[in-house]
């Protein structure tokens, strides 16, 4: 579990997806990026990226960057998933991971 600083930024991302109203289950590249320069803005990662642009060399803020795109993809798919389980709660209380055809 995600906790502190890291959690508060995963629900920030969250709800700037929310708010823009974009399909976390298909994201283009151009909406990734645009939250990618959102999640880099946000605090701690704010911080850490200046940290890594002042201290080490411009190769690990390519790769801090692959790592943020990688983050910014997995917490839209846990948007996602939870999007899709709270419909199922409200259309009758069925198991999400359960098959249709079951």
């Amino acid at each position: 579990m995600i906790s502190g600083a890291g959690f508060d930024w995963r629900v920030q991302l969250k709800a700037y997806m929310t708010a823009c109203n974009l399909d976390p289950s298909h994201l283009t590249d151009a909406q990734v990026e645009a939250i990618t320069v959102f999640a880099r803005a946000l605090p701690p990662m704010k911080d850490r990226v200046t940290h890594i642009k002042k201290n080490h060399n411009p190769d690990e803020v390519v790769e801090l960057t692959r790592h943020l795109r990688m983050l910014v993809q997995d917490s839209a798919t846990n948007l996602h998933t939870s999007n899709l389980r709270r419909i199922a709660e409200r259309a009758g209380g069925r198991d999400v991971a359960e098959s249709p055809s079951k």
